[in-house]
């Protein structure tokens, strides 16, 4: 594959322990930063909640009633909730 792009090896460092603190403090910055990504997005979709075709999305699960999920796992032309 040409357009595989490897990080370079380099030495190897070491994993250090940090404080409880110090990784409860990265992590919520790291669930701001999500948050912000996601309103982002939002913004820039228009309406988040609404989508082109009558708030068609696709199915979330399995059809009910049928003795096998082959007919599920080959999908469809249309798959959206109705």
């Amino acid at each position: 594959m040409t357009n595989v792009v490897r990080f370079p090896a380099s030495r190897r460092i070491q994993a250090t322990t940090i404080p409880r603190e110090e990784f409860e403090r990265l992590a919520e910055l790291a669930l701001d930063i999500v948050d912000r990504i996601v309103a982002l997005l939002d913004e820039a979709d228009g309406d988040p909640d609404s989508e082109p075709d009558v708030d068609l999305e696709p199915s979330l699960g399995a059809p009910e009633g049928h003795q096998s999920q082959v007919a599920w796992l080959r999908g469809g032309s249309r798959d959206g909730e109705t």
